[in-house]
C-alpha cells in the first residue's frame, strides 16, 4: 500500500513539475512577461507564480487554456500542456473547443477576446 501511494504522489507531483518547466519554456520562447501573462490570461498573479514554480496542484483546464492563449502558444504547444497534466486536448468535434482553436490559430492573446467570441456564439467562457 505505502508503495502504490508513493507512486501516486511521484507521478502526482512530477506532472506539476513538467507543465511549470514546459509553461517556462514557452514564456521564454515567446518572449512573454509574466504582467504580460497575468494581463493577457486574466488569472491572478498569485496563482500563475504557483502553477510556474511546480506549488500548485493541477490546475484545471480553462486555466491551463487560459495561460496558453496568454502566452502565445500555438495550438500544437496548448495541446501539450494539457496532455502533461492529463485533460484532454481541445476536440475539433466540439463546438467551444473548435472555437477556442481557432481563436489560437489566429494569434489571439487575450482570454477576454476569447471569452467574448464564445460568450457571442452563445458557448461558456473559459473559466479563469
Amino acid at each position: 500500500r505505502g508503495e502504490r501511494e508513493a507512486e501516486e504522489f511521484i507521478s502526482r507531483h512530477a506532472s506539476h513539475a513538467i507543465l511549470s518547466g514546459y509553461l517556462n519554456e514557452l514564456i521564454a520562447s515567446h518572449e512573454v512577461t509574466i504582467p504580460e501573462l497575468i494581463e493577457r490570461s486574466g488569472i491572478s498573479r498569485n496563482y500563475i507564480y504557483n502553477i510556474l514554480s511546480g506549488e500548485r496542484a493541477k490546475p484545471g483546464r480553462d486555466k491551463v487554456v487560459a495561460l496558453c492563449i496568454g502566452i502565445g502558444a500555438s495550438f500544437t504547444e496548448l495541446n501539450r500542456a494539457l496532455e502533461l497534466v492529463k485533460h484532454a486536448p481541445l476536440y475539433p468535434k466540439d463546438e467551444r473547443d473548435a472555437r477556442i482553436a481557432i481563436a489560437v490559430n489566429r494569434g489571439m492573446h487575450s482570454v477576454t477576446e476569447v471569452n467574448l467570441m464564445l460568450e457571442k456564439s452563445g458557448l461558456a467562457p473559459l473559466d479563469v
